[in-house]
C-alpha cells in the first residue's frame, strides 16, 4: 500500500511532512522569540536559529516536491519547481531572486560540512537573528503562494487549511 503524504488531517497511516516541519518550524520560531523577550542571554541561540532555517527550508523543500505538476522519474530540485510556479502563475518575478537566497541559507545550514576554505562553516556562523527572521518568513511566504495557488482549484480540499495557527493543531 502506498501511503500518501499530503493529507492536512495526519492522524492516520497518511501524513503530512511538510506540514509537520512547517508547524515544527513555527513553533521553534515562537519560542525563540519568547526567549529573547525574556532574556539578555538565549540559550542554544545559533543552533536554534540555524535549526529553524533548516526545519523551514525541510518543510518549502517538501510542499514543492509535492506539488510538482507532472510525476518524474526524479523530484526536481526545489529551486526549479518555484521557478516554473512563478512563470506558470505569472507570479512576481523577484520571488525568484528571494527563493535562491532563502534556498542558499538553507543549503548551507543543512550541509555546514568542512570545506577546503572553510567557506561552509563561516557561512552558517554568519547566521544572525534577522537572517532567521528573513528566512523563516520568506519561507511562510513561499507556503501561502503555494496553498493559493492551489486553493484556486475547487477540487484541492484546501479551505479547512489555516496557515495563520497551524501550530496550534498537533
Amino acid at each position: 500500500m502506498t501511503h500518501h503524504y499530503y493529507f492536512i488531517d495526519s492522524s492516520g497511516p497518511d501524513t503530512n511532512l511538510q506540514l509537520y516541519s512547517l508547524q515544527q518550524a513555527k513553533l521553534y520560531w515562537l519560542a525563540l522569540e519568547n526567549d529573547i523577550e525574556e532574556n539578555d542571554q538565549v540559550e542554544h541561540f545559533h543552533e536554534r536559529c540555524v535549526f529553524i532555517i533548516c526545519t523551514i527550508g525541510l518543510s518549502v523543500s517538501q510542499l514543492l516536491g509535492q506539488n510538482i505538476p507532472e510525476p518524474s522519474e526524479r523530484v526536481p530540485s526545489p529551486s526549479k519547481i518555484f521557478e516554473s510556479l512563478v512563470d506558470k502563475h505569472n507570479l512576481h518575478d523577484g520571488l525568484k531572486k528571494q527563493f535562491k537566497e532563502f534556498i542558499d541559507t538553507y543549503d548551507h545550514c543543512r550541509h555546514f560540512g568542512l570545506t577546503n576554505n572553510g567557506s561552509r562553516h563561516w557561512e552558517v556562523s554568519q547566521v544572525t537573528l534577522d537572517t532567521t527572521k528573513r528566512v523563516y518568513e520568506f519561507g511562510l511566504l513561499v507556503w501561502e503562494t503555494v496553498i493559493g495557488i492551489y486553493r484556486k482549484d475547487s477540487e484541492s480540499e484546501l479551505e479547512d487549511l489555516d496557515l495563520e495557527d497551524i501550530e496550534h493543531e498537533l
